[in-house]
């Protein structure tokens, strides 16, 4: 049984590709959007909603997802430049702060670059997720969660001991329901990371029997309990790849990694869910962007 999932850290700032500063989006001349055969209305947004009325996908993303599409499609062939900022807004009918967001997005993903008094222009068409995981903020997390598949392989119900018990900072003898498997970029054969997720006890049977996620575990457990994450606490922290895991992260045992902890946290400060999430190395990077006050 399948179902939509992966975890969501807070915002920017968190684990991240940096945002970059917005594009200007200023193409022109040969090689521009306008001349690529991928003129853009606002009807096309209609294929990327990810529901009746899209209320579920921000728009920011569905702008971001069409024009992905249209890169990988290649009516924006790898060299051309996009429509100006203007004329996507107008031609959308969004907001140009709409479409700086998406452009903003997807030169996080390595498919644009924007430089000023030449416009944005396509770098790639698609994204190499073996080298970048770029979550900027909560949205870009839960785009990434549904372009994924966690694939569970192990579960069971456990009770909080020692530093299980310290870690999830619960009293001993808490029940948990404990699942771990990792989550692939489909159709890759590798693995671009493990999650192990805890879940009260309470919840458990909004996920048991799924074996396949493709949403973020804590967004499904919301919308199917009524439980509401009001905060979210996330911890770096260094690791080695443990032997059972390499086969499946295409790595060695032992190479370097990171442990990303997070914490869920409902109404009076209660843990709903803890994940973990186990990244190799050079799949990561963190960066953040100071401006003056």
């Amino acid at each position: 049984m399948a179902a939509d999932g992966s975890e969501t850290p807070p915002g920017a700032g968190s684990v991240s590709v940096s945002e970059s500063e917005n594009g200007s989006g200023t193409g022109s001349g040969p090689g521009s959007g306008g001349e690529s055969g991928a003129g853009f209305g606002p009807d096309d947004l209609a294929g990327v909603r990810g529901g009746a009325d899209g209320s579920s996908v921000p728009l920011y993303l569905q702008v971001a997802k069409l024009i992905e599409r249209r890169i990988r499609d290649r009516l924006l062939p790898v060299g051309s430049l996009l429509p100006t900022e203007n004329d996507l807004a107008a031609g959308l009918g969004v907001s140009r702060q709409t479409v700086r967001h998406a452009i903003a997005h997807l030169r996080d993903q390595g498919l644009l670059s924007a430089r000023k008094g030449v416009g944005t222009r396509v770098e790639a068409s698609s994204r190499d997720w073996r080298t970048t995981y770029s979550v900027g903020s909560v949205a870009d997390l839960m785009e990434l969660a549904r372009e994924t598949e966690f694939r569970v392989l192990r579960r069971a119900d456990v009770e909080a001991r020692g530093r299980l018990a310290s870690d999830l900072a619960c009293r001993p003898g808490r029940r948990w329901h404990w699942f771990e498997g990792p989550r692939y970029h489909v159709p890759a054969d590798t693995a671009y990371c493990w999650n192990e997720v805890w879940l009260d006890a309470r919840l458990s049977n909004h996920v048991k029997g799924i074996d396949t996620f493709r949403t973020a575990v804590f967004a499904l457990v919301e919308d199917r309990s009524g439980e509401h994450v009001v905060e979210i606490k996330q911890d770096i922290r260094p690791a080695a790849i443990p032997p059972e895991r390499a086969g499946f992260l295409g790595s060695a045992a032992g190479d370097l990694a990171l442990e990303i902890t997070r914490r869920y946290f409902g109404s009076g400060g209660r843990l709903l869910q803890m994940s973990k999430t186990l990244l190799p190395a050079d799949r990561f990077s963190y960066s953040m962007t100071f401006r003056p006050d």
